[in-house]
């Protein structure tokens, strides 16, 4: 498995968990309350944002260096 590979599964995997986690923070927030729970859940969004974000930019450059 080459590095861009492993770099692209990552990215996928790392997306995939802050977007279950925040949906876990929110569910408990909305179960249980407590201001912790919805801090986190807001971080998760930002943080799913920021990797979407930057999925879309390796790929970007991956394809301009092969072009």
């Amino acid at each position: 498995m080459s590095l861009k590979s492993f770099h692209i599964i990552f990215i996928c995997i790392s997306t995939l968990f802050s977007i279950f986690f925040g949906y876990w923070c929110y569910n408990e927030w909305s179960q249980i309350g407590g201001i912790q729970y919805i801090v986190y859940a807001i971080l998760s969004v930002m943080f799913t944002v920021g990797m979407l974000s930057y999925g879309k930019w390796f790929f970007k450059e991956i394809t301009e260096l092969n072009a």
